[in-house]
């Protein structure tokens, strides 16, 4: 598995997938057009991960508004996106990714320290929210991430660990 330290300044590796529900998504036919904002999640049974879908979906017309495009990435399986996709009324792209796939590309792998020690916490705002746990898809330690591309496709955000809306606003 590749040990890629994406950063900021990086050309953002390309990709072609078939998104749940979007059609065939191909990174490189995207950049130029408008900012991209990649969100890396874990997997939708994964109750930190509803949680920031949660704030996700408060700022999707926000992301939009500041011209850009949102595509999320996901380990769940296709019954189970399908079934978010339908309970969120997800409008954006939500492609599948193993950890040796997209994670990897974009330096994702093992959750950081930070986003381990925000577990506890996070899990309790979840649980207070009544999110439950779901299936469990894909690797149990695989580490979230955000990242922003220009329209150059280079990488102008990039962030190991949950989501952080603010700094991605920022970097639109």
């Amino acid at each position: 598995m590749s040990k890629n330290n994406i950063k900021e300044g990086d050309k953002a590796p390309l990709f072609k997938i078939d998104s749940y529900n979007a059609g065939t998504i191909e990174l490189g036919e995207l950049i130029g057009k408008k900012k991209i904002v990649l969100i890396f999640s874990r997997y939708f049974g994964c109750p930190i991960c509803q949680l920031d879908l949660n704030i996700l979906m408060e700022k999707v017309t926000e992301i939009r508004n500041k011209g850009a495009k949102l595509i999320y990435v996901t380990q769940s399986g296709e019954k189970v996106a399908k079934e978010f996709i339908e309970k969120y009324k997800i409008d954006f792209p939500v492609i599948p990714s193993t950890k040796n796939e997209l994670y990897a590309e974009y330096g994702l792998g093992l959750m950081t320290a930070e986003a381990v020690t925000k577990v506890r916490s996070k899990l309790k705002e979840a649980v207070k929210l009544g999110l439950q746990h779901g299936e469990y898809e894909g690797w149990e330690k695989q580490g979230p991430g955000q990242f922003v591309i220009d329209e150059k496709g280079t990488i102008i955000h990039e962030r190991k660990g949950w989501l952080l809306l603010p700094e991605i606003l920022e970097a639109l």
